[in-house]
């Protein structure tokens, strides 16, 4: 299914994806936005790799959030469907990040017409992402040969933790900064794209499925 995913024209999963909040957010049956969560873990389970103890800790923090909801909605049904509505809403951002390289993501939003500076900037975001959460753990790690456990003390996350990651992601900017002033790079100059986006048949495929799918919510919903 992943493999599947990641053939998809970028500019369809975000389509796709905007339909799923704009639903998730009009729905008002269980059954209908339990229906579209059990589509969305499907696609979230084989698409990304999870490790058990985080799937333990967001299974614990759902169980809390209904849990909550009951206490202070007197009515454990409510509860279980903001809970489902809320992952309705997260689910499709992480099924389309990991399953879009930057390259297609950089494609799309060029095919779109979005400004350069803003397509550079998106593009470098999506790629630090994956490097912060690298040095994040570096930085954990070279305070746990230190002694130092920062998961058992919260108050030395700011000079132990959050300094730290701070100046190297500044760093990291200085340099990629410095990489494109003497590559002569200039957001005003025209661009050509080697692979222009196409529509393909697994496309079509998955706008079916995506209808048909859009369709049984709806009949659900009545």
């Amino acid at each position: 299914m992943s493999k599947f995913l990641f053939r998809i024209n970028p500019l369809l999963k975000i389509g796709i994806s905007l339909a799923i909040v704009t639903i998730a957010l009009s729905l008002k049956t269980l059954d209908a936005i339990a229906f579209l969560v059990i589509i969305l873990l499907i696609l979230f389970l084989t698409s990304i790799r999870i490790q058990l103890k985080s799937t333990i800790m967001v299974l614990l923090g759902l169980i809390a959030f209904v849990a909550f909801g009951t206490w202070t909605l007197n009515n454990w049904q409510l509860a279980l469907f903001y809970a489902l509505r809320l992952l309705a809403l997260l689910l499709p951002a992480p099924v389309f990040a990991f399953t879009t390289s930057p390259t297609d993501l950089v494609r799309a939003l060029q095919a779109i017409k979005l400004p350069s500076f803003l397509v550079l900037s998106l593009m470098l975001t999506w790629r630090f992402l994956p490097v912060i959460q690298q040095e994040a753990q570096r930085i954990l790690e070279a305070n746990q040969l230190r002694g130092v456990d920062l998961s058992r003390q919260p108050h030395r996350w700011f000079s132990g933790l959050f300094v730290p990651l701070v100046f190297r992601i500044v760093s990291y900017a200085d340099e990629v900064t410095i990489g494109l002033e003497t590559r002569g790079y200039d957001p005003n100059a025209p661009r050509t794209i080697s692979q222009p986006l196409t529509w393909q048949a697994q496309d079509t495929v998955f706008t079916i499925a995506s209808l048909l799918i859009f369709g049984i919510i709806a009949h659900l919903e009545l």
